[in-house]
């Protein structure tokens, strides 16, 4: 967690230490197309990350058929969850930038950098959200399988850069809640074609979006200065 010792000393070794609390060996992009896939990273390492803590918090049983089944579904999914967290920055990052970028310079110089990291997951959440405006109920975990296995397997995106993605069986894991969809849809709500439904859309959204400087808020303040 982020706090405001992190971001207090207006120098190179603050920064490095902000970026430091939220991970520790981050990977970062140097070209826009492979920023789309952190940015879905991102998303993925704040859901699960947001997902177990509250397992924990309830002390909820996991269930997804058997027990070899259960524990292959969730070791691998804890295991992905702490890999990002050494590569890539969660939504907390983000947000933490946004709110001190105006009240320390050498910060938004930062934000600015990361800006187009932050439009693209923004696309993403707002798709979740309107989504799910009126289904309160998902399966956060089987969603982040999902999205990543559109990305990676259907989309065929590079992911190079995060060798340990390749490690990842996510036809096997999909393969899993399918198997036991009856665990899930207890009602015959459909929930598991809807997490499939809404990946493809986080998807679709993500490869649409256009990442696009503001040249013109720059431009003004060049004016100012003249």
């Amino acid at each position: 967690m982020l706090n405001d010792s992190s971001v207090v000393e207006d120098n190179a070794l603050s920064i490095d230490r902000f970026l430091k609390d939220n991970c520790i060996n981050r990977i970062k992009p140097t070209i826009l197309r492979d920023v789309k896939t952190e940015a879905l990273l991102v998303f993925a390492r704040t859901a699960l990350e947001r997902y177990f803590y509250q397992v924990e918090e309830s002390a909820c049983d996991l269930s997804v058929g058997t027990k070899a089944d259960t524990e292959y579904v969730y070791d691998t999914l804890r295991d992905l969850r702490d890999k990002l967290q050494e590569s890539v920055v969660n939504v907390d990052y983000l947000i933490t930038l946004a709110k001190y970028a105006d009240k320390y310079p050498h910060l938004k110089k930062l934000a600015k950098y990361e800006e187009p990291l932050k439009d693209y997951y923004n696309a993403m959440a707002q798709k979740v959200v309107n989504h799910f405006s009126d289904k309160p109920s998902f399966i956060p975990e089987f969603l982040v399988i999902c999205v990543l296995s559109h990305w990676i397997l259907e989309e065929e995106k590079s992911v190079h850069l995060y060798p340990f993605l390749n490690e990842i069986d996510f036809a096997l894991l999909i393969d899993k809640f399918e198997t036991n969809r009856e665990y899930f849809e207890q009602n015959n709500d459909g929930i598991i074609e809807d997490m499939h439904n809404v990946a493809v859309g986080i998807v679709e959204k993500l490869k649409d979006k256009k990442y696009k400087a503001n040249i013109k808020r720059v431009s003004k303040v060049r004016s100012k200065k003249k």
